[in-house]
C-alpha cells in the first residue's frame, strides 16, 4: 500500500474516529494479500514471503507518479530517492544505492549507467509502469550480487502478460504541473482476439526549472564559501568585491538548469496458447534533462584557474572575462545537460508442465543499447555508452513431499564505454554468469525457505595495462515464515551475501562532475560481503493491517569512497591535478546498517460504496564505519508520516504529511542537514460514461507549505533544494 505520508494532526485522527464509531465493519474481513512476482518464483502473495517486500500500483502509483523512479518511489517504507534534479533520481534502499540496489525492467537488467554517477538518470518511464515491486534487503540469490543492498522491479505494459478481455481498448492521461510549467500526455493501448495480444503507447513530457522556495544554495554552503573566500582575501584585495558580487547573484526562487525533456513509446505483441506463453517488445527512451548544480561547480574552479591567469595579464582584464563568465551563467551557456536515448527489446516466453518433474519453465532475454552525451552549452564534453544482454531461465518444480522450489540460471554481458573529457571510468567489458536454487519447505505452521547461488564476474578493461579481474561469489540463505494467528504472521530471513566490485571501484580515476569529486579505484579490492537479518511481523486482517520490520547488516570489506587531505594525496600520487576537487579514493572497510521501518494502515470504514482508512509510516536507517568510528555519508534520516484518505461515491479524497528528521549522524565533511515537513492533499472524481469508457479528474498538491527540502541522501542537497509548493491537475481516461 502506498504510505507516503506524515505524521497526520490529531484533528484528522478525531474527526476519523468519530465517523469510524459510527461505521459498521467486520473486523475480519480486511486483508493483507497483495500479489508480487518479484521476491520469489513460486510464492505470490505478500503474507506468503520470507523476504519484507512492497508493492506500488494502481491509483497510489499514479497519485505518486514523478519524472525519475526514484521519486516516484520516496514515500514507499524503507526507500527515498538519490535526488539529482528531476532528471535524475534512483531508489535508495535502507541507505544502499548505487551498484548495491539492481532496478529491473520487466524483471531484467535496465542497461543505463544510473549506478554510475547519480546525476545520470534510470532509463524508465514510471508513467508507464503498472506495478512497481520493491524488495527490501538482500535479493541476490535470485538477482545477483549486485542486488545486495535490494530491488526495484518496474512491470511496465510493454510485455502483455495474458490474454487480451477487449479487441481494442486504451487509456490516455494528460496533466499540468504548477510549479516547473509542467505538461504530459500519455497514451497506452491494448488488444487482441484469441491466442493473440498486442500493446502500443506514447509519452511526451517537458517542463521547464522548477520554482524553489528560497535559496538554491543552502545556508551552510553560503557560510562555507564565505569561509573559503575569506581564506583568501589576504592574498587578493579585488576578492571581497567578488565575494559580494557572489552574494548579489545568488539563485533566488528558481532553480536554473532543472529542465525535463522525455519521450518514451512502445510496441508489443503475445501469443497464449493453453501450455504457455510467448511475449516481445520493443521500446524506445530518450531524456534531455539539465544538471542543477553542475554549472556553480564549473563557475567556482574556472574563476580560481582565471583569476591566477588574470594576475599575470592584468586587472583590466580579469574585470572583462568575470563579466563575460557572468552573462554566460544568464543564458545557462555554462550549465550542463544531458542528451540520453536508448532502444531495447524484451521477450518472454513460459511453458506450463513441459514434463512431469515441472510446473513451469520461464525464459526471460533483454537487450538493451544506451548512450547518452553530457553537453556543455552547444558543446558535447563526455558520452557513456552501454549496450548488452540478459538471460534467465527459471523453472519451478512440481512439489516433492513438502517441498516446493524454484531454481535457475542467468547470464548478462555488456560493453561499457566513457570518451571524453570527464571519462573517470575506463571502458570495459563484464561479464556474470549464475546458478541460483530455493526450496521451501511447508509445514501446518508455515515454512522455512533455503536458497543459495554461485556467481562468477569477470571485470575486463579496454586498456590492457589495467589487468583484468575475475570473482567468484556465494549467497546463501535461511529463513521462515510462522502464521501465529489468523490474522498475524512473522517471518525472519537470515542471508549471507557477497558482491563483486565494479569496474568504477576497482579502475576509476579522473574527475568526477556529476559528485564534483576526484575518483579513484583501487584494482587491489576483493569481495565484499555481508551477513544480514530481516525480521517482520505482519497484521494481514482486522482494523490494522500492515508490517512492521527491524533489520541488521553486518558488512566485512565494504566499499567506499574515503576522502584523502592533501598531503594523503601527494603522499600517494605525488603532484596530482585535481582541478580543486576534493579527492576520493575506494577503501574497503567493515560497517553495519541497521534499522526499523513501520507501514501500517488503520481501517475506519470498510464498506462497498465507502471507505476511510489512515496510513502510517516510520522508517530509520543507521549506517556507521567501523573501521574508522565515523558515520556513512549520505545515509536516510528518519522519517515519520500519515496519509488520510476518504472514498465514497464518484469522489476519492487524501490529505497526509511527511517529516524528514535532521541529520544526526553525518558522515565526514558532510554539511548539516536540517529537517522538514512536506504536507500534500489530493482529490479525484470519477465519471463513469458507459460500460467501457471512465473518466477521472484530479488535481495533486504537493509541498503545500512551500518548505525547504534538503535530502540527506543527495550528493547536491547543499546546491538544488526540492521543488516547492505545486499544484497538478489532470485528465485520465480509460476506454
Amino acid at each position: 500500500m502506498r504510505t507516503t505520508c506524515a505524521l497526520f494532526a490529531t484533528s484528522v485522527i478525531t474527526t476519523a474516529g468519530s465517523v469510524y464509531g459510527q461505521a459498521s465493519i467486520d473486523p475480519e474481513t480486511v486483508e493483507l494479500d497483495a500479489v508480487l512476482v518479484t521476491a520469489s518464483p513460486f510464492v505470490e502473495r505478500k503474507v506468503e514471503l520470507v523476504v519484507p517486500a512492497t508493492e506500488l500500483s494502481g491509483e497510489a502509483l499514479r497519485r505518486a507518479g514523478e519524472s525519475s523512479l526514484g521519486a516516484t518511489l520516496s514515500g514507499e517504507p524503507g526507500v527515498h530517492s538519490s535526488y539529482y534534479g528531476p532528471g535524475a533520481g534512483r531508489p535508495v534502499i535502507r541507505g544502499f544505492d548505487g551498484d548495491r540496489i539492481r532496478i529491473l525492467n520487466q524483471g531484467m537488467d535496465s542497461f543505463d549507467v544510473s549506478q554510475t554517477s547519480p546525476d545520470h538518470g534510470v532509463s524508465i518511464e514510471p508513467l508507464f509502469a503498472e506495478d512497481i515491486e520493491v524488495v527490501r534487503g538482500p535479493a541476490s540469490l535470485l538477482y545477483g550480487n549486485a542486488a545486495i543492498g535490494g530491488v526495484v522491479n518496474v512491470i511496465g505494459k510493454e510485455l502483455p502478460r495474458e490474454r487480451a478481455e477487449l479487441p481494442f481498448s486504451g487509456q490516455f492521461e494528460t496533466f499540468y504541473g504548477s510549479v516547473s510549467d509542467e505538461k504530459s500526455v500519455g497514451l497506452a493501448l491494448q488488444g487482441g482476439e484469441g491466442n493473440f495480444a498486442w500493446s502500443a503507447g506514447f509519452l511526451d513530457r517537458q517542463s521547464n526549472d522548477f520554482e524553489i522556495p528560497g535559496f538554491a544554495e543552502s545556508i551552510y554552503q553560503m557560510e562555507a564559501e564565505e569561509h573559503d573566500e575569506h581564506d583568501h582575501e589576504d592574498e587578493d584585495e579585488h576578492h571581497e568585491d567578488e565575494h559580494d558580487d557572489h552574494e548579489e547573484e545568488e539563485v533566488f526562487g528558481v532553480l536554473e538548469n532543472s529542465f525535463v525533456d522525455t519521450r518514451s513509446g512502445y510496441v508489443g505483441l503475445a501469443w497464449f496458447g493453453d501450455n504457455g506463453s510467448l511475449a516481445v517488445s520493443y521500446s524506445e527512451y530518450g531524456s534531455d534533462y539539465g544538471v542543477p548544480g553542475h554549472s556553480h561547480a564549473h563557475g567556482h574552479h574556472d574563476e580560481h584557474e582565471e583569476g591566477e591567469e588574470h594576475e599575470e595579464e592584468g586587472e583590466h582584464h580579469e574585470d572583462e572575462d568575470e563579466e563575460e563568465h557572468h552573462d554566460e551563467g544568464e543564458h545557462g551557456e555554462e550549465g550542463v545537460a544531458i542528451d540520453l536515448d536508448q532502444s531495447r527489446f524484451s521477450l518472454r516466453g513460459e511453458l506450463l508442465n513441459p514434463v512431469d518433474f515441472l510446473k513451469s519453465l520461464e525464459l526471460d532475454l533483454a537487450f538493451g543499447d544506451y548512450r547518452h552525451a553530457e553537453l556543455e552549452g552547444d558543446e558535447v564534453g563526455t558520452v557513456f555508452e552501454r549496450d548488452g544482454y540478459e538471460l534467465r531461465l527459471t523453472g519451478v518444480h512440481s512439489p516433492v513431499g513438502d517441498f516446493n522450489g524454484a531454481f535457475g540460471f542467468q547470464a548478462k554481458v555488456d560493453d561499457f564505454s566513457a570518451v571524453g573529457e570527464e571519462a573517470f571510468i575506463p571502458s570495459s567489458e563484464t561479464a556474470q554468469y549464475g546458478i541460483f536454487a530455493v526450496e521451501r519447505l511447508n509445514q501446518e505452521w508455515g515454512a522455512w525457505e533455503f536458497g543459495a547461488r554461485l556467481e562468477t564476474v569477470d571485470v575486463d578493461p579496454v586498456d590492457a595495462s589495467l589487468g583484468d579481474r575475475s570473482f567468484d561469489t556465494v549467497n546463501a540463505s535461511a529463513g521462515l515464515v510462522s502464521r501465529l494467528s489468523e490474522s498475524s504472521v512473522l517471518s525472519a530471513n537470515l542471508v549471507y551475501a557477497e558482491r563483486a566490485p565494479n569496474a568504477s571501484e576497482l579502475f576509476a580515476f579522473g574527475p568526477h562532475v556529476g559528485t564534483q569529486t576526484f575518483e579513484i579505484g583501487d584494482a587491489t579490492l576483493g569481495e565484499e560481503s555481508s551477513t544480514s537479518l530481516d525480521v517482520s511481523y505482519r497484521l494481514t486482517a482486522g482494523r490494522v493491517t500492515g508490517e512492521v520490520t527491524a533489520f541488521y547488516s553486518d558488512f566485512s570489506d565494504y566499499v567506499y569512497l574515503q576522502f584523502l587531505d592533501h598531503e594523503d594525496v601527494e603522499e600517494m600520487y605525488g603532484e596530482l591535478d585535481t582541478d580543486g576537487l576534493d579527492v576520493f579514493k575506494a577503501t574497503a572497510v567493515d560497517a553495519k546498517f541497521y534499522g526499523f521501518e513501520v507501514d501500517l494502515r488503520y481501517h475506519i470504514i470498510d464498506e462497498a460504496d465507502r471507505a476511510m482508512h489512515v496510513d502510517f509510516l516510520y522508517d530509520q536507517t543507521r549506517a556507521t564505519n567501523e573501521s574508522f568510528d565515523t558515520n556513512l555519508p549520505r545515509i536516510p534520516t528518519r522519517r515519520v508520516g500519515a496519509r488520510y484518505e476518504y472514498a465514497f461515491g464518484p469522489w476519492l479524497m487524501g490529505a497526509e504529511g511527511r517529516w524528514n528528521d535532521s541529520a544526526s549522524h553525518r558522515g565526514p565533511n558532510q554539511l548539516p542537514t536540517d529537517s522538514y515537513m512536506l504536507w500534500g492533499a489530493d482529490v479525484r472524481y470519477r465519471m463513469v460514461l458507459n460500460e467501457r469508457a471512465i473518466v477521472d479528474l484530479f488535481a495533486i498538491g504537493t509541498n503545500l507549505g512551500d518548505e525547504e527540502a534538503r535530502p540527506n541522501t543527495s550528493f547536491l542537497k547543499d546546491l538544488a533544494p526540492m521543488p516547492g509548493r505545486s499544484v497538478r491537475v489532470g485528465l485520465r481516461t480509460s476506454f
